[in-house]
């Protein structure tokens, strides 16, 4: 994180402070050099003490007070938030009913995502905190924080899609579709730790989740294939089974021509219906068979049943 150049950033650095200041000792003399800064008719001049005093409060928010080790037995939260110049997500553990950081991450947005709307912006932050912290939160349950009310009504999984929904956000939830999560709204003001930083994102070379995306699908596709297969259920055999069906097979024909649809979303040659892996009838069996002799724990077999239509 580069140093406020105005006021501006300024409030918006300490406002990340400020989430974390219980954690900090005596935050307020530290912050004290910054704060003068703030006030009303005071030329924004960053000195040599303002620079110590930025760096004191990076290192302590990066620090064992603030930062907790991962601990699969607790539970976890991940906030994501969005700016006009970069994607941000925290990841979180509840310990003692107190939100303490477990991660945090950032990244520049591309040229072509900058033209986005801030509802796709928004989405976007969620596949990338998502994508970044997969190894923590897939096979688990996550509470996804955002500060955008519309995308925690479209991806909330108990909900359906309005039946405007770009292909852009439809893509999004085929790849949420694979972790077990709930959605809570969180209003601006409390969101101000990643805010900060989807505004003062890590400079670097990324991919844009449009052209990662689709291999993040078909990796979430596979491991779920993977999780109950054997050799007469595999991606391949999904596909070449669902072109035997006029009505599945004229389903995907359309999708390739014209992929926005209210119901379907074909991603890897697997078509998916409200989020979930359409099964042939034939190869239907073989998966309630494997969903209940496989041994996985009910946890994990209410989260793949989810994932299939049958």
């Amino acid at each position: 994180m580069q140093q406020p150049r105005n006021v501006q950033e300024l409030r918006q650095f300490l406002g990340m402070v400020t989430y974390y200041s219980r954690f900090i000792p005596d935050v307020s003399t530290i912050t004290y050099p910054l704060l003068k800064l703030l006030r009303k008719n005071q030329k924004f001049y960053w000195n040599k003490e303002c620079q110590q005093v930025f760096l004191k409060l990076k290192e302590e928010i990066s620090s064992d007070r603030v930062l907790v080790p991962f601990d699969p037995e607790l539970s976890v939260t991940l906030a994501t938030d969005a700016s006009p110049v970069g994607v941000a997500a925290v990841l979180s553990h509840i310990v003692d009913n107190v939100e303490k950081p477990v991660a945090f991450a950032s990244r520049s947005l591309t040229e072509a995502e900058r033209n986005y709307s801030q509802l796709d912006r928004e989405a976007l932050a969620i596949i990338f905190g998502v994508s970044r912290f997969i190894n923590y939160i897939y096979g688990r349950h996550f509470v996804l924080i955002t500060d955008n009310q519309p995308l925690s009504r479209i991806f909330h999984p108990k909900t359906g899609f309005p039946k405007m929904t770009s292909a852009r956000l439809l893509r999004y939830a085929s790849f949420l579709a694979g972790f077990d999560y709930t959605v809570k709204f969180r209003k601006g003001l409390g969101n101000q730790n990643v805010d900060c930083l989807s505004r003062a994102p890590v400079n670097q070379n990324c991919i844009s989740a449009d052209v990662s995306i689709n291999d993040e699908v078909h990796q979430v596709c596979a491991s779920a294939v993977f999780e109950i297969s054997n050799e007469n259920l595999t991606a391949d055999a999904i596909i070449q089974e669902t072109e035997k069906y006029q009505e599945l097979a004229q389903i995907k024909r359309e999708l390739l021509s014209s992929p926005v649809n209210s119901d379907y979303i074909l991603d890897s040659g697997i078509l998916f219906r409200n989020n979930r892996i359409v099964i042939p009838k034939t190869l239907q069996p073989t998966v309630l068979n494997e969903l209940h002799s496989t041994h996985i724990g009910i946890t994990k077999m209410k989260q793949l049943e989810r994932r299939y239509c049958i």
